[in-house]
C-alpha cells in the first residue's frame, strides 16, 4: 500500500481539529499539524490570510523523506469531520485516473467568472474548492513549482488557476467518493449517523471520507464533531 502523509495547517488551538485528531488516534494513524508557529488567526477567522496555508504545504513538500509516489492528504483544520480512515482513502483515491485530486463544491468561488473554462459544469459539484485534496509528491512538487509566498493570496484562486491549467494531472470529486464540501448542498439529502466512535454522513448515495463546512457560516459543523 502506498505511503500516506495526512496533512493540516492549523496556527491555533481547535476544536474541530481536535475532533479529528482523537478519531486519527483511535484509529492509530497519524497527522503533522503545519503552521503551529505562527500563532495567529488564518483564513475566514484572520481576515483571508490564507497565503499560510499554500506556503506550509509548499514547504511540506520539500521534505527529503517523502518518495515522488508518496500521497499526501489535505484537509482544512477548523471545519473539517473525518468519517473514513486511511485504508479505504487510498483505495477510492486509486480509483481516480489523475495524480491529484481536489474535492468539488456546487459555487465557483472567488471568481465567478472563471465558471465559463470549467471542464464540466452540469454536475451538481462542478467547481474546485481547496478545503480538501489528495496527490502523488511528484505531481503536487509540479504544480507548486516557482510558488512565491504571498500572504493575503487565496489558496482557492491559486488551486483553482493550476486545476485550468493542469488538468492533465488534476480532476475534481464530482461524485463526493472522497470530498463533500457542504455550501449550497440541498440539506434534505444530507444525514449524519452518529456513535460513540464514528461520524457517518451520507449525502445522497455517497459516503464521503471527509465533510468539509467550507464559507463563513461554520454553524452545521456544531452538529457534526
Amino acid at each position: 500500500m502506498p505511503k500516506i502523509h495526512y496533512i493540516t495547517v492549523a496556527t491555533k488551538p481547535h476544536r474541530v481539529l481536535e475532533a479529528i485528531k482523537t478519531r486519527i488516534n483511535a484509529m492509530g494513524e497519524t497527522i503533522t499539524i503545519l503552521g503551529e508557529a505562527e500563532n495567529r488567526l488564518i483564513g475566514w477567522e484572520g481576515y483571508g490570510n490564507f497565503g499560510v496555508k499554500l506556503r506550509e504545504v509548499a514547504d511540506f513538500l520539500k521534505r527529503p523523506d517523502l518518495s515522488p509516489d508518496d500521497i499526501v492528504l489535505f484537509t482544512d483544520a477548523y471545519d473539517v469531520v473525518y468519517c473514513g480512515n486511511q485504508a479505504e482513502i487510498i483505495q477510492r483515491f486509486l480509483t481516480f485516473s489523475k495524480p491529484i485530486v481536489f474535492g468539488a463544491e456546487c459555487l465557483c468561488q472567488p471568481d465567478t467568472q472563471l465558471a465559463e473554462k470549467y471542464p464540466i459544469t452540469n454536475k451538481e459539484f462542478s467547481f474546485l474548492n481547496s478545503g480538501m485534496f489528495i496527490g502523488r509528491v511528484w505531481a503536487l512538487q509540479k504544480c507548486m513549482e516557482g510558488y512565491i509566498y504571498i500572504d493575503k493570496v487565496e489558496d482557492q484562486r491559486y488551486w483553482t488557476e493550476r486545476f485550468l491549467s493542469n488538468q492533465d494531472i488534476i480532476e475534481l470529486d464530482y461524485e463526493n467518493l472522497l470530498f463533500l464540501n457542504t455550501v449550497s448542498i440541498d440539506m434534505k439529502w444530507f444525514t449524519v449517523d452518529k456513535t460513540e466512535n464514528a461520524t457517518l454522513i451520507i449525502y445522497k448515495s455517497a459516503m464521503p471520507m471527509f465533510v468539509h463546512v467550507n464559507g463563513p457560516d461554520k454553524s452545521l459543523i456544531e452538529n457534526l464533531i
